[in-house]
């Protein structure tokens, strides 16, 4: 197999891969009614909130 077609298939499959982990990532949010992404913000996780003010 040349280059061109060595680089055209590891093209194919980086996007297969990518596309892939988008979809698993997103299960939750596409199947569940209302369902959305956890909040990674500290004012929205108690426990990230203690956390905070127990370093203060």
């Amino acid at each position: 197999m040349n280059n061109t077609g060595t680089a055209v298939i590891t093209l194919a499959l980086s996007v297969a891969l990518v596309a892939a982990a988008f979809i698993l990532l997103g299960v939750k949010v596409l199947f569940k009614k209302g369902g959305k992404f956890p909040s990674g913000h500290v004012h929205d996780n108690p426990e990230l909130r203690k956390r905070l003010n127990r370093n203060r």
